[in-house]
């Protein structure tokens, strides 16, 4: 893992994301009658979609700097920003549900 580019380690933790992203839990709507499952569902398209959005935006700004990646100057300010949108997104669809 150590000689991984930075797109193969990002996709390490996209698809395990993206199989969440798919609703493996779609069958318990049909057993259990509750909100749970889809709060589960919204809850894993809304964090497949800002590890994607977060992924794109590491990438560009990665191209653009070509540089030492500084945990604090690089990656912090794209966790605050996708970190809202996500947290906005998880409440938004929880209540939809």
């Amino acid at each position: 893992m150590r000689d991984w580019g930075i797109e193969q380690k990002w996709m390490s933790v996209l698809l395990p994301l993206l199989l969440l992203y798919n609703d493996p839990f779609f069958p318990l709507s049909f057993l259990v009658n509750s909100w749970f499952p889809g709060m589960l569902d919204d809850l894993f398209q809304s964090l497949f979609l800002c590890a994607l959005l977060l992924f794109w935006l590491c990438v560009y700004h990665g191209i653009r700097v070509q540089g030492e990646r500084k945990c604090l100057t690089f990656y912090l300010p794209k966790f605050f920003i996708v970190g809202l949108l996500w947290l906005a997104s998880v409440t938004l669809g929880i209540w939809q549900t």
